[in-house]
């Protein structure tokens, strides 16, 4: 195996933006090349981390650890790892970002500025899903905003910047007290040890908050208020209502390619981090929380799927239907059972297909019909069949068709949810009874808009109208492609994520 694997699967991408930033602006095919190459190699890099990762252990495997910044008595370290939990989404955020390029080759102005805050976003996104040390997940996390907030300022659509503006405020102070909420735990790990062990490895600090010999520092209220905090944080970046009006702004606003990493993979962030920080350091409190957690998931998944019934654009109705779809993220996680929290996983994994494939789709079909507004769209199918066809398929994946990967995740969410314990979620059945009401809204929208815009009566303005390019095939057929692979052949990614699950859930005592 490659040495130090994952600090070139995080850094290789900066490697390409730096090739980049040393070729003339008016080279703009070399400049396509060298990012899609960049995204293609780290891709690889992926698979054999994927290929090379043990399946029957729960621990961090690939780990790099290094002493990096001395503040005193607070060392931080360059720590490196991936576990079960990290591993699919490591490979998610590169299978996402190379689609993303390659639907990105349409792009005309400042190409040379575009796929280079495109690299630098990917750097970011690795990152987190591989930093064990708060301050370096802290760091990558925050790399983030910068790069979406000028792709979507420069690049995005006539209201862009208000958009983007939102985006960064709303990110911005979830960091804040993201940040905050780490400094309060490094410092409380820090007195509970008498100041003589100052860490922010998440690893080291879950040792120390589960000593119940350090309970006299680190009291039930100090730990459901860092916990609370950080579950603000992260649900800032998931989003959980009512701190989602930043994403449908940034998500329509958003170029297609940028759509599709934003809804595909930055959204996972929020999850991710609930999972490895809150839970993982703090998993008396996931208990705490849980019926409180499962209710903002159910509150997600309604509120989502009713605004998205009452949807004129098309890319706003698939924004939508990422809220709602991500409230069934937070159902499984809720459970701490070992199929909710597995379909929470399966969850992000399949969403991050599914989503990025239905907004490439609605921006291909914008950029040869330049309308978004469902009303003026209609028999698409006898004029762009292929594009049609494939529109058709992610709207069926979304709702959780059988054979793709929608219905597995949300199988398993609702699987767990409903057999969650009642000393946990006293009201878990009805809440998931509650929950699966949204899945039928769910079917409705999705329904009704593919109804509207696939067939019906066509425009004779639309009449021979460019089928589906060369180049619009590889995403295409790689999104659908894997969605359905992990639909009909789930062990692919439960044989990786079960060992790992299994240990989170034992630490929390599900």
């Amino acid at each position: 195996m490659i040495p130090n694997l994952l600090t070139w699967i995080v850094f290789f991408p900066l490697v390409g933006a730096l090739l980049i930033l040393a070729i003339p602006r008016e080279q703009k095919n070399a400049i396509r090349s060298i990012a899609a190459g960049t995204s293609i190699i780290t891709l690889i890099l992926s698979i054999l981390a994927w290929i090379g990762f043990d399946r029957s252990q729960s621990g961090m495997q690939f780990v790099e650890s290094y002493s990096w910044i001395n503040l005193g008595d607070f060392q931080i370290y360059y720590d490196l790892g991936v576990d079960g939990l990290s591993m699919p989404l490591l490979l998610l955020v590169t299978l996402i970002t190379t689609l993303s390029i390659t639907a990105s080759f349409n792009i005309k102005e400042r190409v040379k500025e575009y796929f280079t805050w495109i690299l630098i976003l990917m750097t970011g996104l690795l990152g987190v899903f591989v930093a064990q040390d708060l301050f370096l997940f802290f760091l990558f996390f925050e790399l983030t905003l910068i790069p979406v907030f000028f792709l979507i300022s420069i690049w995005g659509g006539k209201e862009r910047e208000p958009a983007s503006i939102k985006f960064l405020i709303y990110n911005g102070l979830g960091s804040a007290v993201m940040v905050m909420a780490f400094i309060a735990l490094a410092y409380k790990a820090f007195e509970a040890t008498a100041f003589s062990h100052a860490t922010f490895n998440i690893s080291a600090l879950a040792d120390i908050f589960s000593n119940p010999e350090v309970s006299g520092v680190l009291t039930d209220s100090l730990k459901a208020g860092i916990f609370l905090a950080l579950l603000i944080a992260f649900a800032v970046k998931l989003p959980i209502i009512p701190l989602h009006t930043w994403l449908p702004n940034a998500y329509v606003e958003a170029p297609t390619g940028v759509s599709m990493m934003l809804a595909g993979v930055l959204s996972k962030m929020g999850a991710y981090g609930l999972l490895r920080i809150s839970y993982g350091i703090l998993p008396d409190q996931a208990v705490n929380f849980a019926t409180f957690i499962a209710i903002l998931g159910v509150v997600n998944i309604l509120y989502g799927a009713f605004i998205a019934l009452v949807q004129t654009d098309l890319k706003k109705l698939i924004a939508y239907s990422s809220i709602s779809h991500l409230g069934i993220v937070l159902l499984g996680v809720a459970s701490v059972t070992e199929a909710g929290i597995q379909g929470a996983v399966f969850q992000l994994v399949s969403h991050g297909f599914i989503v990025a494939l239905l907004f490439f789709m609605v921006g291909a079909i914008y950029e040869r019909t330049n309308t978004r507004t469902i009303s003026e769209l209609g028999g698409l199918s006898k004029s762009v069949p292929v594009l049609a066809g494939f529109m058709l398929a992610a709207a069926m994946a979304s709702l959780g068709l059988p054979g793709l990967s929608g219905f597995v995740s949300e199988l398993l969410a609702f699987i767990g949810i409903f057999g969650a314990s009642a000393e946990i979620i006293p009201a878990a059945r009805v809440i998931a009874v509650v929950g699966a009401i949204g899945i039928i809204f769910t079917a409705a929208y999705l329904l009704w808009a593919m109804q509207r815009t696939t067939f019906g009566k066509m425009d004779e303005k639309y009449l021979g109208l460019p089928d589906a390019r060369p180049m619009e095939y590889i995403p295409m057929i790689g999104l659908l492609g894997l969605s359905l692979l992990i639909g009909v052949y789930p062990s692919i990614l439960s044989d990786v994520i079960n060992t790992t699950v299994i240990d989170i859930v034992s630490k929390i005592g599900g």
